[in-house]
């Protein structure tokens, strides 16, 4: 039949997350010091829209800390980490990393690690590494979106669709969970954390 789609975006507001990332790394290491941004690919909104909302806060938010990057890694963990071991040898003191999502954020994680790093990791996506990496003390805030809420309400828009519901808002923002080593043990939170089916 004739395509109507998309019905309703549902997801997560990929400018705010890079702006609650900001803030939490800016926190993180004091409002000062010297960043990197480790992302995916070029040209992608996705993770474009995490870049522009973390270099605006931080320009506009904290004029003491430097933006390096972003660097794309192809969805490539082992290249994250070389390219943030590269950025590491050549800023030996680099305060923090922002990681614009799994691959990104655990290849710069386990660059920090090797390097023997104090620096923060802010980890865009709640998989069980960033968790691993915030209870070693090299991710201080795991940025989770909420994959549940999207595919639940995006089956109950289809089905609202099919039954002939015309009213349904063409924009629904799932939010985020903003997981720390304060909360990461607080059911609340803790649910966030994304779990890979058997």
């Amino acid at each position: 039949g004739p395509v109507k789609f998309p019905l309703s975006y549902i997801g997560s507001d990929n400018v705010e997350g890079g702006r609650i990332s900001a803030r939490g790394l800016a926190k993180a290491i004091g409002g000062k010091g010297t960043v990197y941004i480790n992302s995916t690919n070029p040209n992608v909104s996705s993770v474009e829209g995490r870049e522009q909302g973390f270099k605006d806060v931080m320009a506009k938010e904290f004029p003491d800390i430097k933006v390096l990057g972003p660097d794309y890694n192809l969805d490539d963990q082992n290249k994250a980490a070389q390219q943030t071991a590269a950025v590491i040898e050549q800023n030996p003191d680099l305060a923090g990393v922002f990681g614009t999502n799994v691959f990104s954020a655990g290849g710069a994680g386990n660059a920090v690690v090797n390097a023997g790093l104090g620096g923060q990791v802010v980890a865009y996506d709640a998989t069980a590494e960033a968790i691993e990496l915030m209870n070693k003390g090299v991710v201080s805030l795991v940025l989770a979106q909420k994959p549940f809420d999207m595919g639940y309400l995006a089956v109950e828009f289809a089905l609202a669709d099919k039954a002939g519901v015309t009213s349904l808002p063409k924009r629904v923002e799932t939010g985020f969970a903003i997981i720390d080593k304060d909360n990461v043990t607080d059911p609340n939170y803790s649910r966030f954390i994304y779990k890979v089916g058997k």
